[in-house]
C-alpha cells in the first residue's frame, strides 16, 4: 500500500545541536533522501539505490562517500519504511528467543545483508509491529552497531508506520518526531541524486 512517502518533522540531536531542527525526509522503493536544516546548514543524507552520501557542514570531506557496509544500512531504512520488500532486504534469516524492550514481549528475528553486515529486528509479540531494529557494521576499531528504537505508531495508506524513532550510535544520537506524512507521491529523481557541497551559514 505504500509506494513512496514524503515527510516532514524534527531530529534532536545531542551537544549544540540538541534543540530539535526541521526535517525532511524523501523515500521511494530502494531510494531515501534525509535532509536536516541545522543553524550552520543542511545536512544530508543520500542513497540513491547504489550508493551513498552525507553532505553536512564543517566536515573535512563536504560530501562524503558511505562505505559499503554503511550503504547496506541505508538500504535496509528504506525496506523498513516501505516493508514490502522487507523478506528480500536480508539473506540467512533465523529466529532468536524471544526477550523483553520497555516490559514487553518481543520476538527476534536476525538477517544477513549483501556485504556481511548483521540486521536484527525486535517486533512485538502482541501487536506485530517493529519497536527496534539494530545492525552491525564491521570498522576499522572493531564491530560496532547503530540501534533505532520506533514509537508513536499511526495509520497511514492502511499501514502501520511509526512517527518516532531514536537512533543510537558510537557517539551520538538523533530523536526524529515526524508531523506531516504524504504517501504515494511523485517524488523527483533529482532529490536522490548524489548531493551537492552544502552552503554553510
Amino acid at each position: 500500500a505504500l509506494r513512496s512517502l514524503v515527510a516532514k518533522g524534527t531530529s534532536a540531536g545531542y551537544g549544540p545541536e540538541k534543540e530539535p531542527r526541521p526535517l525532511d525526509i524523501y523515500t521511494r522503493p530502494g531510494q531515501r533522501t534525509t535532509i536536516i536544516r541545522t543553524s550552520g546548514g543542511d545536512s544530508t543524507t543520500t542513497y540513491d539505490g547504489r550508493s551513498g552520501w552525507i553532505a553536512a557542514p564543517f566536515r573535512a570531506v563536504a560530501v562524503l562517500a558511505l562505505s559499503p557496509q554503511e550503504v547496506d544500512g541505508l538500504k535496509l531504512e528504506v525496506d523498513l519504511a516501505l516493508p514490502a520488500g522487507l523478506k528480500q532486504s536480508l539473506t540467512n534469516w533465523r529466529v532468536g528467543l524471544s526477550t523483553v524492550i520497555n516490559d514487553r514481549e518481543v520476538q527476534v528475528v536476525q538477517g544477513t545483508t549483501a556485504r556481511g553486515g548483521t540486521g536484527t529486528l525486535y517486533f512485538d509479540a502482541e501487536s506485530g509491529l517493529l519497536v527496534r531494529h539494530v545492525r552491525y557494521n564491521d570498522s576499522p576499531v572493531g564491530r560496532i552497531s547503530r540501534q533505532t528504537d520506533y514509537s508513536d505508531y499511526r495509520e497511514v495508506a492502511g499501514v502501520k508506520m511509526p512517527f518516532k524513532w531514536t537512533d543510537t550510535w558510537l557517539d551520538g544520537r538523533d530523536i526524529v518526531e515526524l508531523s506531516e506524512v504524504q504517501p504515494n507521491v511523485t517524488i523527483d529523481a533529482a532529490k536522490f541524486a548524489k548531493p551537492a557541497a552544502p552552503v554553510t551559514k
